[in-house]
């Protein structure tokens, strides 16, 4: 792409945050009146309107013929709401199970491309510090993460995840066989517990679980990760418990 190509789709992106951004602060407006608003040619109010309109940000009455923010603002205004409250209910918990194992605590939710997204982190205090901050995302087929949040899924969509985003061998542990992983899959929805050593990354234990609400519905995951010592896997059981009973503690405070 040229500098003159990336300058005008610069330009592009510019005018249609400020169309979001007056249609945020009052609805139902014609193109005339953003246009005027905001010093800009109809014509181009036009067109950033059409592509704005078709991406669901902005929605036109067809008979007043006056804009107002589309759904998908709401659906992410939405989920970035989920997102804080389940962070602001779980950050003490995260940090009490921190300092009870020593590993790093992360919170994970989905985003609406299915891509497991990171909102928190706690790091632990062993020498595997941070695996993920928060905002960075990744397929579902990467990691625990992606186990527990396929476990609330269907075979077809499972196969379609695997498909888009084939696995990989990101550490010495990890599943290649899509056979043996949609079996790991299974094994996860039954035991409500993902858990995982030298994947994906060699010389760590991860163990992750969902978090759901009052009505059974997937909305976070919380897992602690941390160094794979002989101690820590003769103590498995336990780690499991510990993660478990934090997560329900969560889910208790969730309304």
């Amino acid at each position: 792409m040229s500098a003159e190509d990336k300058q005008t789709q610069q330009t592009s992106l510019d005018k249609a945050i400020d169309i979001l951004s007056l249609l945020g602060q009052e609805d139902n407006k014609t193109i005339r009146e953003l246009s005027d608003e905001l010093n800009l040619a109809k014509s181009t109010t036009h067109r950033v309107l059409q592509i704005l309109e078709r991406r669901g940000l902005v929605k036109k009455n067809r008979y007043s013929e006056k804009y107002k923010l589309g759904y998908k603002i709401l659906e992410f205004s939405s989920r970035m709401k989920n997102q804080d409250e389940i962070r602001e209910l779980a950050i003490e918990y995260m940090k009490e199970l921190s300092t009870i194992t020593g590993d790093t605590v992360q919170l994970a939710t989905l985003t609406p491309e299915q891509r497991v997204i990171i909102i928190e982190t706690v790091e632990g205090t062993n020498d595997l510090r941070v695996f993920a901050r928060p905002g960075q995302t990744y397929p579902l087929t990467y990691g625990n993460f992606g186990k527990v949040f396929l476990s609330s899924m269907t075979l077809d969509e499972i196969k379609k995840q695997l498909k888009e985003h084939p696995l990989k061998a990101y550490g010495s542990g990890s599943i290649l066989d899509e056979e043996r992983f949609i079996t790991e899959v299974d094994t996860v929805r039954q035991n409500q517990l993902a858990i995982s050593s030298d994947d994906p990354i060699d010389g760590a234990l991860t163990i992750a679980v969902p978090i759901v609400n009052s009505y059974n519905e997937m909305i976070a995951a919380i897992s602690i990760a941390g160094v794979k010592t002989h101690y820590k896997m003769s103590h498995i059981e336990e780690l499991k418990e510990a993660i478990k009973d934090f997560a329900e503690k969560i889910m208790s405070e969730i309304k």
